[in-house]
This record gives structure tokens, C-alpha cells and sequence, in this order.
């Protein structure tokens, strides 16, 4: 990031992706970039699918999240969003054990729907493409979501939800 601060956005305590206390979980951490929803991590052994290999419904949901917080940063609403449709492609094996990123941005906001595409590179290697329809929750409904999340490392990204809810 050229020695810039990252603007991390809000994760929760028990979500299987972000939350930081799920003792099954990846706590992923997701930081804006330019343009793009972004994130590293290096996926434990317990998560692969073959051995060294990492499941790809776990690649799918770390995709799907990211992509959905595109739609939520970039989109026009600020709201949380649902997934309405999930295209995976699946182009190269993906190693656990090793550091993996993942690159997510919306593409187009079109009111009802957000679109949203990203990748997971390993080695700088594209391995996992996705596309995928984002559905806008309702402004009660993204609140109500709100006291779940943790924005302590959050700086910028701390008034996302200004309008909607409080912050925690």
C-alpha cells in the first residue's frame, strides 16, 4: 500500500470468517485498498479439502464476504448486503499453510442489486475468480446487524453506517 495506513473495515465476534473469538474460525481481517475490499491470510490446515489443499467452499465464503463488503463500502446506500447469486470459478489448487490474498470490488451499483466480482491469487497467481449479485438490506434490518460488529480497528470506515445505526 506504498506505506499508507490501512482502513480496515468492522468484523464481529462469531462470524466463521471475521469473528475474532470463533474458536473454529479464519478472523480474517478485511482493509480497504484504492477501489478494492482486500485481505491476507494464511488458512490453518483444518481447512483444507485434500491434503495442503484448501476446501473450496471455504474459498467461496471468504470471496463472498469480500465481495459483499464491496458492495456495502462502495455501494450508494451504505447498508449491509445479502448474496443473491454466487458464480465461482475455480482455476488452480489453493494452498492452506501458505498466505493467500484476496481482491474484491464492486462493479456496478444498480439500486436493487450491487455486482461485485473479486479473486484469490497465491504466489501473485490468480487460483479462484468469483462474480456475484448483492442484494441491499433494508436500512432496519442493516441496523439491527450493527451492535454484532466491532469497529475498534477501524478509522475511516468507522462512520460506514452513519444514518443507519450507532457504531459500536
Amino acid at each position: 500500500m506504498n506505506g499508507a495506513k490501512r482502513e480496515y473495515l468492522p468484523h464481529s465476534t462469531g462470524c466463521f470468517l471475521c469473528g475474532d473469538e470463533n474458536a473454529c474460525g479464519v478472523r480474517l481481517k478485511f482493509f480497504v485498498e484504492n477501489d478494492e475490499v482486500c485481505s491476507r491470510i494464511t488458512l490453518p490446515r483444518h481447512l483444507n479439502g485434500y491434503r495442503d489443499v484448501a476446501h473450496g467452499g471455504v474459498l467461496a465464503a471468504l470471496l463472498d464476504e469480500s465481495m459483499g463488503w464491496a458492495a456495502t463500502v462502495f455501494g450508494s446506500t451504505h447498508r449491509m448486503y445479502l448474496t443473491g447469486e454466487l458464480t465461482v470459478k475455480y482455476i488452480a489448487p489453493v494452498p492452506v499453510g501458505e498466505e493467500i490474498e484476496v481482491r474484491s470490488r464492486m462493479i456496478e451499483d444498480a439500486g436493487r442489486i450491487a455486482y461485485s466480482e473479486g479473486e484469490l491469487l497465491s504466489g501473485g497467481r490468480v487460483c479462484v475468480r468469483a462474480r456475484g449479485k448483492f442484494l441491499p438490506m433494508s436500512r432496519e434490518a442493516t441496523a439491527d446487524v450493527i451492535p454484532y460488529l466491532k469497529f475498534d480497528r477501524c478509522g475511516k470506515y468507522k462512520t460506514l453506517f452513519e444514518g443507519v445505526g450507532e457504531a459500536k
